[in-house]
């Protein structure tokens, strides 16, 4: 007899799923909480790359959406001097009136619909002057023919600059033109049909600034290598020009800084012997620090006693408004004269530089004045030391250059040293009173 096991068949359980899943829920739940609690996020928002109006990116891509025109014209250069933005509808030539000279210019502001018209005037620092413009973004209209035409780039431009300091606050000028402002959405089509032209104005507190960038310059003549010794200019009447000087621009700089201003001086001390053209000289130097006025100071001399007085140079490319307004200031100091005649264009005392191959003559004011001014390119030796960095330069620094008095007249002299506090002050203030800061 064969012994056959017999086989009993296992029970199949089966799996409760309306218990388990609810509970594989709550324990993914809770698991995800207590992960939240212990490793905490920063909360992600939508905002676009470039904020226009604090607005959110929803609400950016649905106000440039809505920039069409058909009436347009190009951008195709832009510079600075000072604090002014000059555009043209041509590459810049010095020697070539642009089309846009003489027209009107309408910066409207899209956070506001606030409007803000211009006359482009021919000087350097007669077009869009930034330090007024309002916080905004702006669009720019050129009125040409009778009609507002939108301003357009071929391509996509991005640059930026910063105006001097007031009260403890400077102006960050943002220059955009990106039919794809909003790139990295990955949008199939640009957000707008064209590279519209704008002007981001936002306000920078002292905490925001770069410590880099310095408001004004002040130059200290001489103390320069001249045929393998130092140049301190002349020694007459007990003072010597380069030491005299630099008392007056430290003295200056305590004034202007006491007003929040970044002031950088050319000569760090008073034995400081620094060129003024090279990559080691006083421009480049002016240059680095971005500034946006350039104050040169210096004295005169002749052999005649009585030849006295004071005056004031600037570029014959820019209007006279920042000298006379610091000459007016210099010259009220008891006892002081000016030198030269008044003319149907200036007072007495303040003269533009003459011309040299249609070019600023004086070095100090066409140099710093960057490509507006045609800076490095004059002769061999502005090639040679200063077009690397000038040249091409697009923010051109505004200059002057101011001669206190005649060390060899005795009466120039007497002022100068009864009432240097009084000279300091009206120096400082012409400054101020042309920032509005008086």
């Amino acid at each position: 007899m064969v012994y056959q096991p017999r086989v009993v068949p296992r029970s199949r359980r089966r799996l409760k799923w309306r218990v388990i899943i609810p509970s594989f829920i709550l324990v993914l739940l809770v698991g995800y909480i207590l992960f939240n609690l212990l490793f905490p996020k920063d909360l992600l928002i939508d905002t676009p790359s470039f904020v226009v109006c604090d607005y959110s990116y929803t609400k950016t891509q649905s106000v440039l959406n809505e920039l069409q025109y058909e009436e347009k014209i190009e951008l195709k250069d832009y510079l600075f001097y000072g604090e002014t933005l000059n555009i043209f509808n041509a590459t810049y030539d010095i020697n070539q009136a642009d089309y846009f000279i003489g027209k009107t210019i309408k910066l409207r502001n899209i956070c506001d619909s606030s409007e803000w018209v211009y006359m482009l005037g021919k000087n350097v620092d007669e077009q869009i002057p930034l330090e007024n413009l309002p916080d905004g973004f702006y669009e720019i209209f050129v009125v040409d023919s009778l009609k507002e035409k939108r301003l357009v780039t071929s391509g996509e431009l991005y640059d930026e600059f910063y105006t001097v300091r007031r009260n403890g606050l400077s102006k960050k000028i943002d220059l955009v033109a990106d039919k794809d402002l909003l790139k990295e959405k990955d949008d199939s089509l640009p957000i707008m049909e064209d590279n519209y032209f704008f002007l981001n104005i936002s306000t920078q507190s002292d905490e925001q600034d770069n410590p880099e960038i310095y408001d004004v310059y002040l130059d200290a003549a001489h103390n320069t290598i001249s045929y393998n010794y130092v140049d301190k200019g002349r020694t007459v009447n007990n003072l010597v020009e380069a030491d005299e000087l630099y008392k007056v621009a430290v003295a200056v700089k305590g004034k202007l800084e006491a007003k929040g201003l970044h002031v950088l001086l050319s000569r760090e001390n008073e034995d400081t012997v620094i060129n003024q053209y090279g990559i080691e000289g006083r421009l480049n130097r002016a240059y680095k620090a971005q500034v946006k006025h350039y104050i040169e100071l210096n004295l005169n001399f002749t052999t005649n006693e009585d030849t006295r007085g004071s005056r004031v140079i600037y570029s014959s490319y820019s209007s006279n408004r920042f000298a006379t307004a610091l000459f007016k200031s210099y010259i009220s100091t008891p006892g002081l004269v000016p030198y030269g005649r008044q003319t149907s264009t200036n007072i007495a005392g303040v003269l533009s530089s003459s011309r040299t191959n249609n070019l600023d003559s004086y070095p100090v004011i066409r140099e710093a004045g960057g490509r507006i001014l045609s800076a490095g390119t004059i002769s061999e030796l502005a090639i040679e030391q200063n077009s690397e960095f000038n040249s091409n330069e697009r923010k051109g620094i505004q200059s002057v250059s101011l001669e206190l008095f005649f060390i060899s007249n005795p009466l120039d002299v007497n002022v100068y040293q009864s009432d240097f506090d009084t000279i300091v002050n009206n120096i400082a203030n012409g400054y101020l009173k042309y920032l509005g800061m008086e």
